[in-house]
C-alpha cells in the first residue's frame, strides 16, 4: 500500500539541502527580475523637467543644488545622503557626456532616488522571504514576497518619490534595512546562544557584527531623516529583550554607542562647505560660520514651522489621515496588514508596532509638519503584515518519507488557496498600477515648461561672463541652466542691486525685454546706461560713458529714412530653439542697424518690420487673415537712451514661423489724424 502511494505521489529525488539550494536560486532570480522590472518602470517614468512652482523652492530643487554643488541641503543638511548624491550625479554625468556634451541633469539626479527605491524593494522582498520561511518554503515564500513587493513598487507615493529628486525612498530603505538586519541579528544571536550558552560572543562574531551594524544604521538617522530615529527605542527594547546580557558588557555598549555616533562625523562636511560659502546660509543673521552651523543643524527653522496639534481628530481626519493610507494600499490590505503583523514573532511585532506608534504620535502632535511624508516608511511594514496573513492562510503541512540512507522530500502540488490568494494580489497590482500611473509618471509632463523660455534665452551668442537680469521665473530657470545644467556656465544671474554695481564697475548687463523696464526703474539715478537690442530676447545695458559694443550687419544698405536717420544695414538668422533643453519651433530673427546722427530717435516716428516670401507678406500663424509683422515706437522697442553724439543702434525682432522667409520690408511711419503716414518703405532680400 505504501509502495503504491509512493509511486503515485512521485517523491522528489532531492535531499533537503538540495531543495533549499534550489529554492534559494529561485528566490535570487525572482528578486533580480523584480528589480529589473521596477527599474524599467521607473526609468520610463523618470522625472526630466520642471513645473514653474518646482523652481521656486521645496525639497526637490534644494536637493538638486545640494547634490550638484556639494552644498548642505535642508536642515540638518542630510550630509550622508548629499555626499552620496554628489558622487552619484558626477559619476553618471561623466559617463553621459560620452553621449551628449550637455546631458539633462534632472533624470541623472532623479535616478539617485531610483537607486534607493530599488534597494528598498529588495529589502522588503528579503524581509518577507525571511518572515515566511517554512518547511514548505525553506527559502521563504518568494512568490508571495515578489507580488507584495511589486504591489508596493506601484503605490503612488513610493513610485513618485522613486522618480523625483527627494530623499524619501532613502528613508524607506533605511527603515527596511534596520528591520532586515534585526531579523538577521535575531537568528545569529539565537545560534550563538545555542553554541556558547552563558558566554558573551566576541566582537568579531556574526551576531556582534550585525549588532554593531544595527547601531550604525540607527545612528544614520541622526545624519539623515531624523524621524527614522523613532524606530530606535523599540529596537533597543527588542534587542535587550532577546539579549539582556548586553547591558553587562561595557565593551559591547561602548562599541554600539560609537557605531551609532559615527555618522555624526559627516557633519564636518556641512561645516566645511558652509564656512566656505556664506552665500548659502540663507535668511538670518550670524556672526560667524560656527554660529550659523549650530543654528542650521539644530533645525531651528524647521522646528519653527511645526506646531502642537493635540486636537483630537483634526490632525488625522481633518487632514486626510488615515484615509490616505487605505486609499494608497486599499482598505482590505490596510486592515489585513495592521492585523497580520500580529502573526509575526513577538519581538518583531513589538518593533514594528512601536515604530508605527511613535511615528503616528509625532504626526498627530505636529499637525503642521509634513506628516504624510513622515509616515512613508510605515507603508511597507503594513504590507509585511499582509504577507503574514496570506502566508498563514497558505501554509499546509509537508509530508516527508524516508528511504534507507537519505531523507527525501515529497512536494505537495500547488495549493488552490495559494493560487487564489496570489491571483488577488495580481489583481491588486493591476488596480494600483492603473491608479498611480497618471500622477506618478513624471516624464515629459506637458506642464514641465519651466526651463523652456530660459533655454531660448541662452541658446544664442552672449558676451563672455555675461550678467543676466530677468523676472523671477526666468531668473530661477537661468540660474538652474547655468549652474546645474552647465549651459553657458560663465554667465551669472544678477539682481537689480548687483546689476547696478556691475554697471558702475564698467561691466555690461543683459536684461530680458520683460524685465528691462524694471531694471531701468531700479537702477540708481547716477547710472544712466546706453540701451540697445542685443537680440530679440535681450536688451543690452552698457555702462555709463561707454558705447555699446558694435556689431557689423550682414548686409549694408545705408538707406536714408529722414533727416538724421539712416538704415545702415540688417542681419537675419534662425531663431534659437532652446537646445539642449527643448527643440522649440524655428523662426526668423532680424536685427536692424540704425545710424542716428543726433544720437536720438525722432519721437514721432515708429517702425514696422514684415518678413516676405517671394515678395509677398507672410500670413500670421495666429491669424491667417493678418500678416506677420512687428511694430515698435523706436529702436530697442523705444527703450534706447538718447545720446549727444552720433550712434549706431541695434534693433532686433523675432518672427515665429517665418524661417522660410527670403526678405523683409521695413516701414518707418508716423501717426496722423485718422491713420498713419509712411515716411519710408524699404524692401530687402536675403
Amino acid at each position: 500500500m505504501s509502495v503504491q502511494a509512493t509511486s503515485q505521489q512521485k517523491p522528489s529525488q532531492e535531499t533537503p539541502t538540495e531543495v533549499i539550494h534550489r529554492a534559494r536560486r529561485q528566490r535570487r532570480w525572482a528578486g533580480l527580475i523584480l528589480l529589473l522590472a521596477a527599474l524599467a518602470l521607473y526609468l520610463a517614468t523618470l522625472d526630466n523637467g520642471f513645473q514653474p512652482e518646482e523652481l521656486r523652492g521645496g525639497d526637490l530643487i534644494t536637493h538638486q543644488y545640494a547634490q550638484v554643488q556639494a552644498r548642505p541641503s535642508n536642515a540638518p543638511g542630510y550630509p550622508l545622503y548629499t555626499m552620496g548624491g554628489w558622487l552619484w550625479f558626477h559619476g553618471l554625468r561623466t559617463m553621459a557626456r560620452l553621449i551628449h556634451p550637455l546631458p539633462n541633469p534632472i533624470p541623472l539626479l532623479s535616478s539617485y532616488s531610483t537607486l534607493w527605491a530599488l534597494l528598498a524593494l529588495w529589502l522588503l522582498y528579503r524581509i518577507i522571504c525571511y518572515a515566511t520561511r517554512s518547511r514548505r518554503h525553506p527559502a521563504g515564500f518568494w512568490a508571495l514576497a515578489w507580488l507584495i513587493s511589486a504591489f508596493y513598487a506601484v503605490t503612488y507615493f513610493f513610485w513618485y518619490y522613486a522618480t523625483t529628486t527627494e530623499q524619501y525612498t532613502s528613508a524607506i530603505a533605511q527603515t527596511l534595512a534596520i528591520v532586515y538586519v534585526y531579523q538577521l541579528w535575531s537568528d545569529a544571536e539565537q545560534a550563538a546562544r545555542a553554541e556558547r550558552p552563558g558566554t558573551i560572543p566576541p566582537l568579531r562574531s556574526r551576531s556582534m557584527g550585525l549588532l554593531l551594524l544595527l547601531a550604525f544604521l540607527s545612528g544614520v538617522s541622526l545624519a539623515h531623516m531624523l524621524t527614522i530615529a523613532f524606530i530606535v527605542p523599540p529596537l533597543v527594547a527588542v534587542v535587550l529583550w532577546q539579549a539582556p546580557y548586553l547591558l553587562r558588557s561595557l565593551r559591547t555598549i561602548v562599541a554600539a554607542v560609537a557605531a551609532a555616533l559615527l555618522p555624526l562625523a559627516s557633519y564636518a562636511y556641512v561645516y566645511i562647505r558652509g564656512a566656505a560659502h556664506p552665500e548659502w546660509w540663507g535668511a538670518g543673521s550670524w556672526s560667524d560660520a560656527s554660529q550659523w552651523f549650530w543654528s542650521f543643524v539644530s533645525t531651528a527653522q524647521g522646528r519653527e514651522e511645526l506646531g502642537w496639534g493635540l486636537e483630537a481628530g483634526r490632525a488625522f481626519f481633518g487632514n486626510g489621515f488615515p484615509e490616505l493610507m487605505w486609499q494608497e494600499l486599499s482598505l482590505p490590505f490596510f486592515v489585513l496588514g495592521i492585523l497580520g503583523i500580529l502573526l509575526l514573532n513577538r519581538r518583531l511585532v513589538t518593533l514594528i508596532y512601536g515604530f508605527m506608534g511613535l511615528t503616528l504620535l509625532f504626526s498627530w502632535a505636529y499637525r503642521y509638519g509634513n506628516w504624510y511624508q513622515v509616515i512613508l516608511p510605515v507603508y511597507p511594514l503594513i504590507l509585511l503584515g499582509v504577507a503574514a496573513i496570506f502566508d498563514w492562510v497558505d501554509r499546509p503541512r509537508i509530508e516527508r518519507i524516508s528511504t534507507d540512507k537519505t531523507k527525501k522530500i515529497r512536494e505537495n502540488p500547488p495549493n488552490p488557496r495559494s493560487i487564489l490568494l496570489l491571483s488577488l494580489i495580481v489583481i491588486a497590482i493591476g488596480w494600483r498600477l492603473n491608479a498611480s500611473l497618471p500622477q506618478a509618471d513624471s516624464r515629459n509632463r506637458p506642464s514641465d515648461d519651466a526651463l523652456d523660455h530660459a533655454a531660448i534665452l541662452l541658446d544664442q551668442p552672449l558676451p563672455t561672463s555675461a550678467n543676466l537680469f530677468a523676472a523671477v521665473d526666468d531668473a530661477l530657470a537661468l540660474q538652474y541652466l547655468t549652474e546645474i545644467w552647465a549651459i553657458q556656465p560663465d554667465a551669472a544671474v544678477v539682481s537689480s542691486q548687483e546689476a547696478g554695481r556691475k554697471l558702475a564697475a564698467g561691466a555690461p548687463v543683459l536684461a530680458t525685454w520683460r524685465a528691462a523696464q524694471t531694471l531701468a526703474d531700479e537702477l540708481p539715478p547716477e547710472i544712466a546706461p546706453a540701451i540697445q537690442s542685443h537680440s530679440p530676447d535681450w536688451l543690452l545695458f552698457a555702462p555709463p560713458g561707454q558705447a555699446p559694443p558694435s556689431t557689423a550687419p550682414q548686409a549694408v544698405v545705408d538707406t536714408p529714412v529722414t533727416d538724421g536717420v539712416t538704415l545702415h544695414g540688417y542681419a537675419a538668422a534662425p531663431s534659437p530653439a532652446g537646445a539642449p533643453v527643448t527643440d522649440g519651433p524655428q523662426g526668423l530673427d532680424v536685427t536692424l542697424f540704425w545710424m542716428l546722427e543726433g544720437g536720438a530717435w525722432p519721437d514721432e516716428l515708429a517702425i514696422s518690420v514684415r518678413p516676405t516670401m517671394d515678395g509677398a507678406f507672410i500670413p500670421s500663424p495666429d491669424d491667417p487673415a493678418a500678416i506677420l509683422q512687428q511694430d515698435a515706437p523706436g529702436p530697442a522697442r523705444g527703450m534706447m537712451v538718447a545720446t549727444s553724439a552720433p550712434a549706431q543702434v541695434a534693433d532686433a525682432y523675432r518672427f515665429p514661423g517665418a524661417e522660410t522667409a527670403d526678405g523683409i520690408t521695413v516701414i518707418v511711419y508716423r501717426p496722423v489724424d485718422g491713420g498713419f503716414e509712411n515716411v519710408a518703405e524699404m524692401r530687402f532680400g536675403f
